[in-house]
C-alpha cells in the first residue's frame, strides 16, 4: 500500500505489505570526536560499508605489548578500504604502534596472501588522544559485500581504557607482541567472554564502491534490537547469549543479504548501540549517549548516507523511572529527530516497537503500562505522516494468541530481544523498493 506525501511526494512510501505476509505464516553530555580524516584519489567518494558506534570506555583488560585481532563484516563491496581508529571515551592517549587489515579465514587466521598494512599519514603507527578519531590511508584490498575482515592493531603500551562498542557479537583475539603481520593463527587466543565481545578502538569501515551504480546507503538508527543483542538462556537479563557470536545474525546483516540477492543497490550500515534510548544517557554507561545527542556522530556524518532507518524507544519506555517519560514525549523526540534528519537532506523511515509484555529483561519493559506508551507510540508512526515511510514491525512480530508479546518462534528468551530467526523476519518485514526510488 503506497501513501503519497503532498510535500515529499518523491520519498513517501509505506513498508507495510511485507509485514503481513510474515505474520501470517538501552545522560550526559555528548562527546564529540576530532575526526582527522584520509581521503580518497580526485573524483572517488568514499561511501560508508561498516560502524560499530562508541558507547564507553573498556576498563578491565591491560592490553600492554600485545595484538587485538578483531572480525568486523563489510556491508558494501569495495576496490579500497579506511578504517577509523576512535578513542572518543578513553580518558589517556592510546598508541597503535602497528596495524594491518585482511580478509578472515575463520578464526584468528587471515586469508590469501595475508594482511595488509596500515598507515597513518604514511606512518605505521598513530597515537590518538582523548576523544580523538582518526582514519587510515586508503588501503588497496578489494572486499566483496558481506565479506568478514580481520583487523589487527598493535598495543605497544599500557592502555587500560579503550573506547569501545559494546555487544560487538565477535570475540577478540589476543597474542603477545606485534602479530598485527601474521596471516597464521598460531600464538592467538581467543577471549571467551561474551561480555567482553565488544569491538575496540575501531568504529568504521568505508569503501570506494567497485561499482560505480548509485547506491543508497541507509544509517540503521537503533538500540540492542538493531545491535543483534539476544538474551541468555542463563536468565541474567544483560548477559548474552552466545548464538549471535561471529555469524552475522543481526537484522540489519540479514537486510543486506536480502539486497544482494534481489539486487537492491543499498547498503545498510549499523548505528545501533545495545540499551541506547532516545531522549536520555545511558542507564548503565556502555549504553551510550542519548540518540537524539549521536545523530550527528553516528548518522548525518556517515560517507554518502542517504537514508536512515529510526527504531528507538523501547528503553526510554521500560527505563522509565531514570527518567520518566511518556509515550508523547517519545512522539515528540521522534518527530524532532525526523526534522533534523530531513534537515540533512537524509529520507527517514520509522519502525514500529516490537512487542515486549512479559519481557524478563530491564525493568518495566514487560509491563501493560510500556505496551499502552507503546501502542500509542506506534499509532502515531503509522498515521502522523511524519516520516517518509513506516516498517510496521509489530505485527510481524507479535504472537498471534497474544499480540502485545514477542512470537515465541521470535524469542531469545527474553521476551524482549528476538533470536536468529526473529532477526531475520524483521527483515523479512521490509519492502525494498522502498530503498530504491529516487536514486
Amino acid at each position: 500500500m503506497l501513501h503519497t506525501n503532498r510535500v515529499r511526494s518523491s520519498w513517501r512510501t509505506t513498508i507495510f505489505g511485507a509485514c503481513m505476509a510474515v505474520f501470517m505464516g538501552s545522560a550526559g553530555a555528548q562527546t564529540v570526536p576530532v575526526d582527522v580524516a584520509s581521503g580518497a584519489a580526485s573524483g572517488q567518494a568514499w561511501s560508508a560499508a561498516w560502524q560499530a558506534p562508541q558507547g564507553d570506555a573498556f576498563l578491565s583488560v591491560s592490553a600492554q605489548k600485545s595484538t587485538l585481532r578483531q572480525i568486523l563484516t563489510t556491508h558494501a563491496a569495495g576496490t579500497q578500504v579506511r578504517l577509523r581508529l576512535s578513542n572518543l571515551y578513553g580518558s589517556k592517549p592510546v598508541r597503535i604502534g602497528a596495524g594491518s587489515i585482511g580478509v578472515s579465514a575463520g578464526g584468528a587466521e587471515i586469508a590469501g596472501a595475508g594482511p595488509v598494512a596500515l598507515r597513518f599519514g604514511g606512518h605505521t603507527g598513530v597515537e590518538l588522544a582523548p576523544g580523538e578519531s582518526r582514519y587510515s590511508d586508503p588501503v588497496a584490498l578489494p572486499v566483496q559485500a558481506m565479506q568478514r575482515l580481520a583487523v589487527s592493531l598493535y598495543i605497544p603500551d599500557s592502555a587500560l581504557s579503550m573506547s569501545r562498542h559494546f555487544n560487538g557479537n565477535e570475540l577478540i583475539w589476543t597474542a603477545r607482541g606485534d602479530a598485527s603481520a601474521q596471516a597464521a593463527a598460531q600464538g592467538f587466543s581467543r577471549n571467551s567472554n561474551l561480555l567482553l565481545a565488544s569491538h575496540v578502538l575501531i568504529d568504521r569501515l568505508d569503501v570506494i564502491p567497485a561499482d560505480a551504480s548509485p547506491r543508497r546507503v541507509v544509517a540503521m538508527f537503533g538500540d540492542s534490537i538493531t545491535d543483534g543483542f539476544m538474551g541468555s538462556a542463563s536468565g541474567i537479563p544483560l548477559l548474552p547469549g552466545s548464538e549471535p557470536i561471529g555469524r552475522d545474525l543481526r537484522f540489519p546483516d540479514f537486510l543486506q543479504r536480502r539486497a544482494q540477492a534481489e539486487g537492491v543497490q543499498a547498503t545498510f550500515v549499523s548505528a545501533a548501540i545495545s540499551g541506547n534510548r532516545l531522549l536520555s544517557g545511558p542507564v548503565l554507561p556502555m549504553f551510550g549517549p542519548a540518540g537524539q545527542s549521536r545523530l550527528a556522530r553516528d548518522v548525518t556524518s556517515l560517507p554518502g548516507v542517504t537514508d536512515a532507518v529510526v527504531l528507538l524507544g523501547i528503553n526510554d519506555l521500560g527505563f522509565a523511572l531514570f527518567p520518566s517519560v511518556t509515550g508523547q514525549n517519545l512522539i515528540t523526540s521522534l518527530s524532532d529527530v525526523v526534522q533534523r534528519l530531513h534537515a540533512a537532506h537524509i529520507r527517514v523511515t520509522v519502525g514500529t516497537l516490537l512487542p515486549s509484555r512479559g519481557a524478563t529483561f530491564g525493568l518495566a519493559h514487560g509491563s501493560a503500562a510500556v505496551d499502552v506508551a507503546r501502542q500509542a507510540v506506534n499509532q502515531w508512526v503509522r498515521t502522523s505522516g511524519v516520516p517518509d515511510a513506516v516498517i510496521d514491525f509489530d505485527p510481524c512480530m507479535q504472537d498471534p494468541a497474544r499480540p502485545s508479546h514477542l512470537r515465541p518462534a521470535y524469542d531469545s528468551g527474553d521476551g524482549l530481544h528476538p533470536n536468529g530467526a526473529g532477526y531475520a523476519a524483521m527483515a523479512a518485514c521490509v519492502n525494498l523498493s522502498g530503498f530504491t526510488a529516487g536514486l
